[in-house]
């Protein structure tokens, strides 16, 4: 058995993980139970690496889920507070999809993304804009795409098609090429000079820019990247129609799995990308077509170029490499490689791949090694080292956040490893980021492709994203006494205030576990999953769905996340709870949910909001069907802790809304309108929900939310006019009436409000409604 799976199946993590009770919401967390019974020593994984952990056979809890609650088991959970029902759930999703990973290290796999998760809450009264940046592409950068374009399949139908309806939607994987294909489309619609990127990082982007089209619609072209974003057909037929009436003509780039042509209509094509080796073979041929004249070699010449040219066009070793790139740019990036290497002889060809494959991580190297001696003198060391490493790990994320973290890394963690003399006295001018960050590992000002030039607040921008894997990697592999301090940062990262901070320190920790995952495990993510602390038990749950892109370590994480559910600490179990709210439950929606079953009728999870979290993310993000049918069976049980956990998945997904087109429509509202089943269980959900003890008041809230969203709805204020009478029969009908007239006084323009009073008053709350 190895070390990592040995201590999930044990549960045997320390008691005193740094930092575990300074974290907010460490108080609203259970304690262990006075009577835990002792680790066993028989929850052991099989020793294969691949193998799942299996969960303890005698000492885990009893799968009677409809077992009714002993007294004996309730006076083992001493009262406690209840966690937040929906905030940290709603601020901590949004932290995940605003700054999810595009990719792991190449080492582990090729792409994969997080979470493709739509979290908007649902919002009434207040402003919806969506910030919306547009930047100008410089008409230099278009037509130097034209000059070295490929045509893709159905080019033709595509020029035609945004021509005659002014959208078009590319629906394809990232680095297929996809914006070359737009630019070059656009370019066939209007001047070199007129062609701009619309970007935003919020949800709902073009249904922004539908409500101000006068604003953003110009005569020009607009490429627009929805990153994993869901787009309708009713949408872009409405954007079809203002850019036709504007003059504008609109490229929407999507991903496939996400966008579907077929279900978009006349407006999508499918984006391939085109063949590899044409694509080296236009860049070099354009990279070398004045190379000769410029050249010093005395025998350089245009048939010399032509042929190293087709050389390289028919090597094997050139070939087996155009075979693993990951995009376009890539190739790109190694015809720019070959073209400096003309005149360099065939037998150092493997060195010239070798360097170009290794190119990043050479450059995350010379980034981190010390030099000898500096304009500023050894003041800004090791802060820089420090500094640059937080740049890296927070590309994409506030200045401000790279400054809190690189402060950390070399005031508080380093030194606890480092033998230093008295440091000199700092002067605050003398650490200017031009200087802590070299040129060559930042993003140029001009080259914001995707439209991100104008940041704000400004954010760390990378040359590379995948220059963040290589340096991950060359931290830990290159950097023996720097693993222990890189640990303790991420501790202390993952214990801090902001969200955003916290889910990328799991992510890096995720992907360390590529790298390592019997260390990784053993001296840090166990310990998380261990904590006492919230944040360490999310943050384990999250590392280990990063990890789980690597297809290599799907069963492995799998198995891990099993053996914590069968653990007899509830630490450990609670972890267990939230690990399936991500990638890894979505890939067995059966199995995650007889687990998040398992886990909900323990008392050790009585009164945390962990299982309600998993199950709204499973509903909003993976499988909304099988989840309802669940809440459904849930709320009837007879295990209390099950109706409990229920009723706290209602109040989470309640303040979301079916998307961004329907803004002030509740999702399980939606859902229900069109199905009478999902109707009656939503009944249910709700009279339990107003009834319970702990539950009424924030239930009361948010059905007066329900209702003042209908006011901007006819069809579903139709709907709560069918559905309210049904939830509020009695005997909360005298609750209703009370509630109803106090809403009526603080809304007295709301027509649901008035029109549900009416009913009232006429009697149809007394007929009783099936729970």
């Amino acid at each position: 058995m190895s070390d990592t799976e040995q201590a999930g199946a044990e549960g045997a993590a320390p008691e005193d993980v740094p930092g575990g009770d300074a974290s907010p919401g460490a108080a609203d967390e259970p304690a262990p139970s006075a009577a835990e019974p002792a680790e066993p020593a028989s929850a052991a994984a099989t020793d294969r690496a691949d193998a799942p952990a299996t969960a303890p056979a005698d000492d885990a809890p009893p799968k009677n889920g409809d077992s009714k609650v002993s007294p004996q088991e309730k006076e083992r959970t001493a009262p406690r507070r209840e966690t937040d029902e929906g905030g940290s759930f709603s601020r901590y999703q949004e932290a995940r999809q605003q700054i999810s990973l595009n990719r792991l290290n190449r080492s582990a796999v090729a792409q994969g993304g997080g979470n493709a998760f739509y979290a908007e809450q649902l919002s009434i009264g207040g402003d919806n804009r969506v910030e919306v940046q547009a930047l100008s592409v410089p008409s230099l950068q278009v037509a130097q795409q034209l000059d070295c374009h490929l045509d893709v399949d159905q080019q033709a139908q595509m020029a035609a098609r945004l021509a005659a309806q002014h959208v078009l939607l590319l629906a394809g994987k990232p680095g297929s090429g996809r914006q070359s294909t737009a630019l070059t489309l656009l370019a066939g619609c209007c001047p070199d000079d007129r062609i701009k990127i619309l970007h935003s990082e919020a949800p709902g982007i073009l249904q922004e820019i539908s409500r101000r089209a006068d604003e953003l619609l110009t005569p020009d072209g607009f490429v627009i990247d929805l990153d994993d974003r869901e787009v309708k057909l009713s949408t872009l037929e409405t954007l079809a129609h203002l850019a036709r009436k504007q003059g504008a003509f609109v490229v929407v780039l999507g991903v496939l799995g996400r966008v579907d042509p077929d279900q978009l209509g006349p407006h999508a094509f499918e984006h391939r990308r085109p063949v590899l080796g044409e694509v080296l073979a236009v860049h070099l041929r354009r990279l070398l077509a004045g190379h000769p004249g410029a050249c010093t070699d005395p025998d350089c010449s245009a048939e010399h170029t032509a042929a190293f040219t087709a050389r390289m066009l028919e090597s094997p070793q050139v070939q087996r490499t155009l075979d693993g790139a990951v995009s376009v740019r890539s190739v790109v990036e190694f015809a720019e490689v070959l073209a400096q290497s003309v005149h360099t002889e065939d037998t150092s060809l493997t060195e010239v791949i070798g360097q170009w494959r290794d190119r990043l991580r050479r450059l995350a190297k010379q980034l981190l090694r010390v030099p000898t001696e500096t304009p500023q003198g050894s003041v800004l060391d090791p802060h820089r080292q420090a500094f640059r490493i937080a740049y890296a790990f927070f590309h994409g994320l506030p200045l401000a956040d790279v400054f809190e973290a690189g402060q950390l890394l070399s005031a508080s963690v380093l030194p606890r490893y480092e033998t230093r003399e008295l440091a000199p006295a700092n002067h605050v001018f003398e650490r200017e980021l031009d200087q802590l960050i070299p040129p060559e590992m930042l993003a140029s000002a001009d080259a914001a492709s995707d439209g991100r030039a104008d940041d704000n607040p400004r954010c760390a921008r990378l040359v590379d994203e995948e220059l963040m894997h290589a340096v991950i990697e060359v931290v830990w592999h290159d950097y023996d006494s720097l693993r222990h301090p890189l640990l303790e940062w991420l501790t202390a990262l993952v214990a801090g205030p902001l969200e955003r901070i916290r889910v990328r320190a799991a992510q890096i920790a995720g992907i360390l576990l590529c790298h390592d995952f019997d260390s990784v495990y053993r001296d840090l993510i166990r310990n998380w999953a261990g904590g006492k602390n919230t944040a360490y038990r999310q943050s384990a749950a999250l590392a280990l769905e990063m990890a789980a892109h690597d297809p290599r370590l799907m069963q492995r994480v799998r198995g891990q996340i099993r053996s914590w559910l069968g653990s007899p600490r509830w630490q450990f179990q609670d972890s267990a709870a939230r690990a399936y709210g991500t990638l890894v439950g979505a890939q067995d929606v059966p199995d995650t949910l007889w687990a998040l079953r398992e886990l909900g009728t323990r008392p050790e999870l009585a009164f945390s909001s962990s299982v309600a979290f998993s199950m709204a993310w499973l509903y909003l993000s993976a499988a909304p069907g099988p989840a309802s049918d669940a809440l459904d069976h849930w709320i009837t049980s007879d295990n209390d802790h099950l109706t409990q956990h229920a009723i706290r998945t209602l109040l989470i997904l309640s303040r979301y809304s079916a998307g961004p087109d329907r803004r002030d429509r509740p999702v399980l509202a939606d859902t229900a309108m069109t199905d009478p089943d999902r109707a009656d269980a939503l009944v249910r959900l709700w009279r339990h929900a107003l009834m319970g003890q702990h539950s009424s008041t924030r239930a009361w809230d948010q059905l007066r939310r329900w209702l003042l969203a209908g006011d901007a709805d006819k069809e579903l204020a139709a709907f709560l006019d069918a559905l309210v009478p049904r939830i509020c029969a009695r005997p909360l009908s005298l609750r209703a009436g009370f509630y109803l007239g106090m809403w009526a006084g603080r809304h007295p323009d709301s027509r649901t409000v008035r029109q549900l009073r009416h009913q009232l008053a006429k009697g149809t709350f007394a007929t009783p409604s099936a729970s």
